[in-house]
C-alpha cells in the first residue's frame, strides 16, 4: 500500500491510500519469476512525493500496470478538483533509483 499526497495540502488533509498489490499471476512461461521492487513517486518537477514502500512485480509491465491504476485511482478521488494535479506525474523508479517510466497525472493526459 503507498500513500500520496496531492502536494497542494498539509499530509495529514489529503492522504490517499492505493492498493498497488500485483498479482503473483505475472509470472513467466515457466513459471519462475524475477521480482523486482519498483516505486511510484510523484512529482511535478520541482517537487517530490516518494513512494517509501513500493510494490514487488514480476516485470516493469507489470508494475506500469499497477502505475496505471493508481493514476486513475488518483483522477477519480476528485474529479472536480482535477486541476490539483496539472503538472504532476508519476515516475517509475526501479531500485536503483533510475526512473524507467512516467506516466501524467493530469486530465489533459487521461486517456
Amino acid at each position: 500500500m503507498a500513500t500520496f499526497t496531492n502536494g497542494k495540502q498539509a499530509p495529514t488533509e489529503s492522504l490517499i491510500a492505493i492498493d498497488l498489490s500485483v498479482s503473483p499471476l505475472n509470472g513467466s512461461a515457466s513459471g519462475l519469476s524475477v521480482s523486482a521492487r519498483y516505486y511510484f513517486n510523484l512529482t511535478n518537477g520541482d517537487s517530490m512525493i516518494r513512494d517509501e514502500e513500493g510494490i514487488v512485480a514480476s516485470s516493469l509491465q507489470a508494475a506500469a500496470v499497477s502505475a496505471m491504476e493508481a493514476v486513475e485511482e488518483l483522477r477519480a478521488q476528485d474529479p472536480l478538483n482535477s486541476d490539483e494535479w496539472q503538472g504532476w506525474r508519476l515516475e517509475i523508479v526501479d531500485a536503483s533509483g533510475q526512473a524507467v517510466q512516467t506516466i501524467p497525472l493530469d486530465a489533459l493526459s487521461a486517456h
